[in-house]
């Protein structure tokens, strides 16, 4: 097995923002590669970072290095996830989930067995005791997360999703729905125990889901398209809430605040904005990722416990935390 290290390389900016100007930004030392993943722990003080560098990153929010830098996997990082009371963190990659303690860095279990470059993209339930594989020829898989489970002996759920790539996918809170979009802009929303589809919003005239995410309580679903525009659904019957308009990128990225008053929204040129869910009106839009001559993708967000602070993640192999300003 691997030890963690802190073995440091680029820059990872952590950046506290509380008024117009904001204040400066604490540098780190970091990845070598886009970050794909970012995840704040549940029991503060920690935020988690994955990259396309095939490596983990444990940071403490106050500045300095690298807590631990986890490097057991082999392929890049495509999800990251804290269960709810922080003591393990869960990684996945397109080959094997991995469950960590984020105070030491000790690997505490490894499954194997997904099925490899076959994987378009992964998630884990908010819970951390399901994962879910979509594939590039539009399957679904589920799998169970104990230590019991073993994926090579197969998914507990199998089914054909979608006819084309699986770009996106994510769980409720609850764990018993979860979304998927692909690349001919069509949306699901499937049952997790039974794998029947609950419904079946109308998506994005046929241009690629990028994003998607549920709404804290569950009732509506918003996914960001290759059209820039961020779509709210009803989850029970697929029917069209909303559409956001703002974004001059495809919107990569989509989280709500605990409290699900807000909804962050990240773009391919680096802005995030900030939208009410009661108005659906635009509240503010942050620099994110923005530089050079069209700015930097926005690949992942997530607001922290108490919503005061939110983490991006982008394709300039830097993560950001903003502090959410009323």
């Amino acid at each position: 097995m691997k030890h963690a290290t802190t073995t440091l390389a680029v820059g990872l900016v952590l950046l506290m923002v509380t008024s117009a100007t904001g204040q400066k930004p604490v540098e780190f030392s970091g990845h070598t590669g886009s970050v794909s993943q970012v995840a704040i722990s549940p029991a503060g003080g920690l935020v988690a970072t994955g990259s396309w560098d095939e490596t983990v990153r444990l940071w403490d929010l106050t500045g300095g290095p690298p807590r631990r830098t986890l490097t057991d996997h082999t392929d890049w990082v495509l999800a990251l996830r804290f269960t709810p009371a922080g003591k393990t963190l869960l990684t996945a990659s397109q080959r094997t989930v991995k469950a960590w303690d984020p105070r030491t860095g000790e690997l505490k279990q490894s499954w194997s067995g997904l099925p490899g470059q076959k994987v378009s993209m992964v998630t884990i339930s908010f819970d951390g005791r399901q994962l879910a594989c979509g594939l590039r020829d539009g399957r679904l898989q589920l799998y169970r997360l104990d230590a019991k489970s073993r994926l090579a002996e197969g998914p507990r759920l199998a089914l054909k999703a979608h006819d084309s790539w699986i770009d996106t996918l994510v769980f409720d809170r609850t764990g018993r729905r979860l979304a998927t979009g692909c690349r001919t802009g069509k949306i699901a929303i499937w049952d997790t125990d039974s794998g029947k589809p609950v419904s079946r919003p109308a998506g994005h005239a046929g241009l690629q889901i990028s994003s998607l995410a549920f709404s804290p309580k569950g009732q509506q679903l918003a996914s960001g398209s290759f059209d820039t525009t961020v779509r709210i659904w009803d989850v029970n019957d697929g029917k069209s809430v909303a559409v956001l308009k703002g974004h001059k990128g495809l919107v990569l990225s989509l989280c709500y605040s605990p409290d699900g008053l807000l909804l962050a929204s990240g773009e391919r040129h680096g802005p995030i904005k900030l939208w009410s869910t009661t108005d659906h009106q635009l509240k503010s839009t942050l620099a994110g990722h923005s530089g050079g001559k069209l700015g930097y993708s926005v690949h992942a967000l997530d607001f922290s416990a108490d919503g005061k602070s939110l983490a991006s993640a982008g394709r300039d192999k830097l993560a950001r935390l903003w502090q959410i300003v009323d």
